[in-house]
């Protein structure tokens, strides 16, 4: 039977992602599928003496293990040539598998992002500047949509017209929307030179140039299915953290421009023939993280969590700033919340008393032949509920920690290593 496994961060991104991909792909016959987001994502993998950040090819590269884009994904070919050069002294991978229908990152989208991010100012929302809102943006708008299947049947000459026509048609008049709402802001020596960039024919030459040879040298256009039927286990990737889901309001504006959930998929797995095993696994730290501006409830520094904490990958940077730290929330609410999303049972923006009472009727309806008894108490309940999430919610590589020392409460296994909390952090 066909193993699929979705490996989605629990928080806001740096989770682990990267990691737990490539230890997945530790054995087995497996493809890496890259669903959502383009090339902000960052994904480290440490094996002994190797370490690499990836960005749009899968996290089980090092392993030999293929990457497909889906539709969903944003690839820019820009950045592509970069990665796959990086990675060729330790991998033998040398392309990517993609879904014809992918929308395509331009130049235009990045410098706009960068842009219109540094316009903000101190309101700023937090953006990497690597073009992902203004390329789904422009996406929605059918003539400026670029496709990787629309270029693979044409020539260069072919691309340079279509990135004209994006710059005279789309990138200058919002250029212009863009100066009407920050009229002070346009005469600052940084601004005016991303302006100039937009307007520049250098940069469209040496775009479409790079832009297609990338996609001539690594790009192989492929159907997820027929693809998906030459390997036994299939791996999704998710980028960015569940909490920075586009239709998570609650967090807006700081979000990123994708579904960072099940959303892209359940789309996908329409396209696969059954029966397969479906495995979902929520990877977080120890504590939560955040990089760039917007809400982090129980935010304190890192020293608190670890005088010596290190994050190497992510280092500040004008775009985000300082990698920032938070305790995970206290009681049973993080797991209802968390655990509740996974299946669909509740929405973003919904209270956690309400969260937890849709999760509570779902989970006793389903499981009370095997669990869940009537006439317990609703307290019980909960509390089998919850042990129950824990289980099923992490994926077969979680086991239970027995309580065995006084001040340390169970919780979850990664990699086999126990993430223990204190009762005060419970």
């Amino acid at each position: 039977m066909k193993e699929i496994i979705v490996v989605i961060g629990k928080n806001f991104g740096d989770e682990g992602k990267g990691q737990t991909v490539n230890d997945l792909c530790r054995t087995g016959n497996a493809l890496v599928v890259r669903h959502n987001g383009g090339a902000q994502a960052g994904h480290t993998v440490e094996e002994g003496d190797f370490r690499f950040v990836f960005h749009q090819l899968g996290s089980g590269s090092y392993r030999g293990c293929p990457t497909f884009w889906a539709r969903s994904f944003l690839p820019d070919l820009l950045k592509l040539g970069e990665e796959m050069e990086a990675l060729a002294a330790f991998s033998p991978i040398t392309h990517v598998h993609a879904s014809p229908d992918c929308a395509c990152t331009t130049v235009y989208d990045v410098l706009l992002n960068s842009l219109t991010e540094t316009l903000r100012g101190s309101q700023k929302h937090g953006s990497c500047g690597m073009g992902i809102f203004e390329a789904v943006l422009r996406g929605r708008k059918e003539p400026f949509r670029l496709t990787l299947g629309e270029l693979m049947d044409r020539d260069a000459p072919y691309l340079l017209q279509r990135l004209h026509r994006i710059r005279e048609q789309y990138a200058k008049p919002r250029l212009e929307n863009l100066r009407r709402q920050f009229p002070e802001q346009f005469g600052r020596k940084e601004i005016i030179g991303w302006a100039d960039l937009i307007c520049d024919d250098q940069v469209l030459f040496n775009a479409t140039g790079i832009m297609w040879d990338n996609l001539r040298k690594y790009v192989i256009p492929n159907n997820f299915s027929r693809l998906a039927a030459q390997y036994d286990r299939i791996i999704f990737e998710s980028a960015q953290g569940l909490m920075l889901d586009w239709e998570n309001e609650e967090y807006s504006p700081h979000l990123t421009a994708s579904h960072t959930g099940l959303k892209n998929v359940a789309a996908l797995l329409q396209e696969l023939p059954r029966p397969y095993s479906l495995d979902v696994i929520y990877v977080t730290r120890a504590y939560v993280t955040r990089h760039g501006a917007g809400r982090l409830d129980h935010e304190c520094p890192g020293a608190e969590i670890n005088p010596q904490i290190r994050d190497a990958t992510n280092v500040p940077n004008p775009w985000q700033d300082a990698l920032r730290y938070a305790r995970h929330p206290r009681g049973e609410d993080s797991f209802a919340i968390s655990a509740g999303t996974w299946r669909g049972w509740t929405l973003p923006g919904m209270s956690c008393r309400l969260r937890q009472r849709r999760m509570l009727r779902a989970i006793s309806h389903r499981f009370r032949r095997k669990r869940m008894l009537p006439g317990m108490s609703c307290r019980l309940r909960q509390r089998r509920m919850l042990l129950l999430i824990s289980t099923k919610a992490r994926g077969r590589s979680y086991q239970p920690i027995r309580r065995t020392v006084p001040d340390i409460r169970p919780s979850a296994r990664c990699f086999g290593l126990p993430i223990l909390m204190k009762p005060g952090e419970w």
